[in-house]
């Protein structure tokens, strides 16, 4: 997360679009969800959230907001720092699907082999199934970090909702019990189906 004005394309697609779903049920703890800026994310530990603090939607805004108003540059911002902050801060577990989604305009950190490595070991520990989605119409190679192409989103102000949709639907496919992680790079969110969860979402939204 950064004072760059391409930040404010990717917490508007958050809190405009990403959260806006029939699926996510925070009032409940059905849906559980925290925001994780990077990098150096460890420095906002004491503004990230835990899973089931967050009950609505609204909640997990203020947060953003919050966590955005104490942004600090510090090193370079690369996605692997938000990947090795979930593998060593928060635990989402293994009892459910885990779904990691990384939201950015960025793909400088993509290029060096970290953030593929961390991911790795996020599908290795957790199981973690990924979708990315770029934000703007430049092309970059974010999608290297996408499980398929299929998986890979490019959102603009035009498509910004269909893009919700389609993350909607591959969740309703993966339904049978899952965690949704979302990831958000800090430099680069409905499809209205009622679904009966038997676990947990727990979504990590990083920036």
């Amino acid at each position: 997360m950064t004072k760059l004005p391409q930040t404010q394309g990717v917490l508007n697609f958050i809190k405009k679009y990403l959260y806006n779903s029939t699926n996510y049920k925070f009032e409940d703890g059905t849906t559980q969800a925290i925001n994780v800026p990077y990098p150096d994310s460890g420095v906002y530990e004491n503004y990230i959230l835990h899973y089931p603090d967050a009950t609505s939607t609204e909640i997990l805004d203020i947060n953003i907001d919050q966590l955005y108003s104490e942004v600090m540059v510090l090193t370079d911002a690369k996605i692997e720092r938000a990947y090795e902050y979930i593998l060593e801060e928060r635990d989402p577990g293994t009892s459910t699907t885990n779904v990691l989604i990384t939201v950015g305009v960025d793909d400088q950190a993509v290029f060096d082999g970290s953030a593929t490595s961390y991911l790795q070991q996020l599908q290795n520990d957790y199981g973690f199934r990924s979708i990315v989605v770029s934000i703007g119409s430049q092309g970059n190679y974010l999608g290297d970090l996408a499980e398929s192409k299929d998986w890979y989103f490019t959102a603009t102000e035009s498509n910004s909702q269909w893009v919700a949709d389609q993350i909607s639907r591959i969740i309703c496919h993966l339904l049978n019990d899952f965690i949704l992680i979302f990831v958000i790079n800090h430099s680069l969110h409905t499809f209205h189906i009622k679904i009966v969860l038997l676990q947990a979402i727990k979504i990590t939204v990083i920036m």
